[in-house]
């Protein structure tokens, strides 16, 4: 299950695109072993939580968390955090 949605609004070559995803992509996985790790501490199968990524220029990324149905920890927060500044560099 995929917990990231990914949204640009410039337009991008191939080459620039793949290498885009592949951001997204890793970022997602941590994401998910985040959310995995968070899940366990509540003692639940997975946590309904999801993050926006969006892409305002070619370095420019911001990023909001939706986790309206299931809160998650302030420790589990500043860990996607800190992936996302060490995937899309800082900002969020």
């Amino acid at each position: 299950m995929s917990h990231v949605k990914f949204a640009s609004d410039i337009k991008q070559n191939s080459v620039q695109e793949k290498l885009l995803m592949a951001k997204v992509e890793r970022f997602s996985d941590a994401v998910t072993e985040i959310l995995r790790a968070e899940a366990a501490t509540k003692v639940k199968k997975l946590v309904y939580v999801f993050v926006n990524v969006r892409q305002h220029a070619s370095a420019k990324f911001t990023y909001t968390v939706d986790d309206s149905r299931d809160k998650i920890s302030d420790k589990a927060a500043l860990a996607i955090k800190t992936k996302f500044e060490e995937v899309f560099g800082s900002g969020g």
